[in-house]
């Protein structure tokens, strides 16, 4: 017989007849049931395009339209 503390006696009855099985239920299922929060605003470089005028990056990127030159001279 099922020792649940949270079934009543006729329900571990049923159980141990192997007539009913009570519905499997943790706290993952009810925070998947939950309302999603509302998403942040994006800010900064996520999400959004990177200016880097001004400043050069090291290493060129696919964009850059400008030729490269040496930062060691």
């Amino acid at each position: 017989m099922s020792t649940r503390a949270d079934l009543a006696w006729w329900q571990k009855l049923l159980v141990a007849l192997k007539l009913w099985r009570p519905e499997h239920r943790t706290d993952h299922h009810a925070k998947k049931e939950m309302e999603r929060p509302e998403m942040p605003p994006v800010t900064g470089a996520y999400g959004n395009r990177v200016v880097t005028a001004t400043r050069r990056r090291l290493v060129p990127q696919r964009r850059d339209d400008r030729p490269i030159t040496s930062t060691m001279d």
